[in-house]
């Protein structure tokens, strides 16, 4: 099984495993994803038993097959980053993890045909590849028995593939394909995002019940490891489905939220201010945070909490409030007016912990932490 995970923005990221390049994007595979082709190879031997009395033969084709397979899986993220780069969209990086992978893009200027495009050239090459397999194996030049039930095992396994994962649900790339026609439709995102997500937990129930069905009409009975398999499946699709209504919820909110909402009312201290001293001022007129300020009243850090906590109240005296204060770069100051989703990713692009808030004069009238907006998001 393969899905897509398409984030708005994501800069390459680095775990142990496998990593290298084609055409210039990073590919990298954690150490589960190796994992991932010895759960592939145990799961298909039974398909390479030509020769019962052989079983070297028979692991070694396995074996073959799954590095083969991881192949067609990186064929098919490989098809989701090009037509992204061909839509415009900058492609980050691709992952291959157990059994599966996902293609990190950035969405510059959205668009429902774009996206779902990309959604669907994943599950389309998959598809072709299966059934160029299919006609290869059939081949009168092909004689080999073991290479004709390689070339039929990546048949059965890509078609297999490419028409679950176009399933219409979410995370599965049908379920992105969904959400591009319901978007495209509707002319609202979150709307189509939260029908191919519920789509998505549908299919995952779905994918629970029916092997559980299926054994319980068998002859032969239950078969527990392919109703623990489907089950696992069914986990992975309901989390991911369940995280994409998450994200609907928080995108509907985003145009509700202002840097004016966080802001903390402060007051101004130098930097030579005994922490006592600041402490009082800060008592004295109600502020929740100090802003230590240079010689030309310029904000340059934020006193933090833990670290006054630290301090013993008998040496405060002795502390300027500088040496409690976080350093505030240029760059972490932002306007009051800043809302929806400009707000959040300023706060995204930004290392710092806490921001300094400016009105339209440019005037400082308060802090932000992020700490502050991201527990705001977790809520919901």
């Amino acid at each position: 099984m393969t899905t897509n995970q398409v984030p708005e923005s994501s800069g390459q990221r680095t775990s142990p495993g496998l990593s290298f390049r084609i055409a210039g994007i990073p590919i990298s595979m954690p150490w589960s994803g190796v994992l991932g082709i010895a759960v592939v190879a145990y799961l298909w031997s039974d398909a390479f038993r030509i020769d019962p009395s052989n079983e070297t033969q028979t692991w070694v084709l396995a074996v073959v097959f799954a590095l083969l397979f991881y192949v067609s899986i990186l064929i098919h993220e490989l098809a989701h980053a090009f037509v992204a780069r061909l839509a415009g969209f900058p492609v980050h990086d691709i992952t291959l993890w157990v059994l599966g992978g996902y293609t990190a893009y950035e969405r510059k200027s959205p668009s429902a045909l774009r996206e779902g495009l990309i959604a669907a050239a994943g599950p389309a090459i998959t598809i072709v590849l299966g059934l160029s397999c299919r006609f290869i194996a059939e081949l009168p030049s092909i004689t080999d028995d073991r290479v004709y039930v390689l070339l039929r095992a990546l048949a059965i396994s890509n078609i297999f593939l490419g028409v679950f994962n176009a399933l219409p649900g979410l995370p599965l790339d049908g379920g992105a394909v969904l959400r591009a026609i319901v978007w495209g439709v509707t002319g609202n995102e979150n709307r189509a995002t939260i029908v191919a997500g519920w789509a998505g937990r549908i299919i995952a129930v779905g994918v629970l019940v029916l092997p559980i069905y299926l054994s319980w009409n068998s002859p032969g009975g239950f078969d527990f490891g392919s109703i623990v398999f489907s089950a696992l499946i069914a986990a992975y699709l309901f989390q991911g489905a369940s995280s994409s209504l998450m994200r609907a919820k928080l995108s509907s909110r985003l145009p509700s939220l202002s840097a004016a909402d966080f802001t903390k009312s402060i007051i101004r201290v130098e930097a030579a201010t005994p922490l006592s001293e600041a402490l009082r001022l800060q008592t004295e007129a109600g502020a929740k945070a100090i802003v230590v300020v240079d010689g030309y009243g310029r904000p340059s850090g934020v006193v933090q909490d833990h670290a006054v906590a630290a301090v013993p109240i008998e040496r405060r005296p002795w502390v300027p409030a500088s040496s409690v204060a976080l350093s505030v770069a240029d760059e972490a100051t932002i306007p009051e007016t800043l809302r929806g989703e400009p707000f959040i990713q300023v706060l995204a692009d930004s290392s710092a912990a806490e921001h300094v808030v400016v009105d339209n004069a440019g005037e400082v009238i308060g802090v932000l932490s992020t700490a502050d907006v991201e527990r705001a998001l977790a809520k919901g």
